[in-house]
């Protein structure tokens, strides 16, 4: 019963946090995480894909919670996050080892954010 009540406070939230603000969040994360990689390469690579972890809950959230009425852009945007989720496994498994690909594709995402804000 408590995790019901758990899923619906995120639910509530994530409807309520701008999807613009969570990718700048996670970019000022990620410029902490590289200081942090400066003094300390092993703690600033976890952190740099720890900052990752907040724009990934909301939209593991969001596509959970919305899963029949997705919009154009959000089946975009899927495999943005599929492609994140991806990368990030197969960084952990050892086979890449690649960060700048996490850039680039977060990149992509604000994009594609800022596109969707500027036609409305």
């Amino acid at each position: 019963m408590h995790l019901i009540g758990v899923w619906r406070m995120a639910n509530s939230v994530s409807r309520k946090i701008s999807e613009r603000k969570l990718v700048l969040f996670t970019v000022l994360l990620l410029i902490v995480a590289g200081i942090v990689r400066l003094i300390s390469f092993k703690v600033g690579i976890v952190l740099f894909y720890l900052s990752f972890l907040p724009l990934l809950g909301h939209r593991t959230i969001y596509y959970v919670t919305n899963r029949k009425a997705l919009k154009r852009v959000d089946r975009f945007r899927i495999f943005i996050y599929i492609l994140m989720v991806l990368t990030i496994t197969l960084n952990f498994i050892g086979w890449q080892n690649i960060e700048f690909i996490l850039l680039f594709l977060l990149a992509i995402d604000y994009l594609i954010i800022t596109s969707i804000k500027s036609k409305h």
